[in-house]
């Protein structure tokens, strides 16, 4: 996972690529144009020079009406020209590069500062990062059916289950819908196969199409790659997920904890909780003893403490979806 600044540079060079290929392409029309068509480049040039005289007549003070004549005749000029460029079969601006950002031009700035396009860009890079290992693609709110959870009451609990994980998917999606800086943390806890990855990813799907940055990775993988950049300079994942507006830590528990790993957990669930930046844990550890044995006494009040609790229920979904 790259940090924002690493994952914006990308982005801007990805955008520039794209006005330099769109340069290149207009370089190309318009050669095939002035092959083609006898008369194109006198034509252009009569353009270019009485749009210059219009704006030395306006910058020398000239009269309202010599100016306007200037510009009806320079408007004369470019119809001809677009008339010569018809009859060749080419449209109006054709021959110009088609850039695929209108307000910057595929520049990446847009009034002095960084265009939106960026953004997307750089959105669209950490969501290539997470489908990388994860089914992100494929995980929507929509896609969790209610029929795969029973429609019965949960012993421990007493609820019905069906109906209570349509309240719970349902929350989550209003969570997703409305996030910003201000959004609770969440410990997501429930038995293997009941969808806690796919609603996380679900969360992620929408945070990232809501214009902030998420970043979704395994406790395994997040972990299992800092102790390999341990040593390194440099350990741009350990920054990445400090500094991300919401991160999904998922399935919490499949991990090899070390004194190293429980260092960089607490550091993190630390960091984020004092830079107030969301989180959402994930675990199928249900019982708060074996977590605690787990995690340690430090980080398991830590989180409980600071994390809304987000109960699973059910049978594991699995079976039915590969019987």
């Amino acid at each position: 996972m790259r940090t924002k600044t690493e994952l914006y540079r990308e982005a801007k060079r990805r955008v520039e690529s794209r006005r330099q290929q769109a340069v290149t392409e207009a370089v190309a029309r318009r050669a095939a144009a002035l092959a083609a068509i006898p008369g194109l480049e006198s034509a252009e040039q009569q353009v270019r020079l009485l749009g210059l005289k219009a704006v030395q007549l306006a910058a020398q003070g000239a009269g309202e009406g010599a100016v306007t004549d200037a510009q009806s005749t320079r408007a004369l000029a470019q119809a001809e020209l677009d008339r010569l460029l018809a009859a060749h079969g080419y449209g109006p601006g054709s021959l110009a590069p088609k850039f695929t950002c209108p307000f910057c031009q595929d520049t990446g700035l847009a009034k002095g500062r960084l265009c939106e396009c960026v953004g997307r860009a750089a959105r669209d890079l950490r969501r290539e990062e997470i489908s990388a290992g994860s089914p992100l693609a494929l995980c929507t709110f929509g896609t969790m059916q209610l029929r795969y959870y029973p429609d019965r009451q949960d012993p421990d609990t007493g609820v019905n289950i069906r109906a209570y994980m349509g309240e719970t998917l349902a929350a989550l999606g209003e969570y997703a819908d409305a996030f910003d800086l201000k959004s609770a943390n969440l410990l997501i806890t429930g038995n293997a196969g009941l969808g806690k990855t796919h609603a996380s990813l679900s969360i992620v799907d929408r945070v990232l199409k809501k214009q902030w940055d998420a970043i979704y990775i395994s406790a395994q993988n997040l972990f299992s790659q800092l102790e390999r950049e341990r040593f390194s300079d440099n350990c741009s994942l350990l920054e990445a997920v400090r500094e991300a507006d919401l991160l999904v830590l998922d399935d919490l528990g499949t991990e090899h904890v070390n004194p190293y790993m429980l260092s960089c957990f607490y550091d993190i669930l630390n960091t984020r909780m004092l830079e107030r930046r969301p989180t959402i844990y994930t675990s199928n550890i249900v019982d708060g003893q074996k977590f605690e044995a787990r995690y340690t006494e430090k980080i398991a009040s830590r989180l409980a403490g600071s994390c809304e609790p987000v109960l699973f229920l059910g049978d594991d979904i699995r079976p039915l979806l590969h019987p």
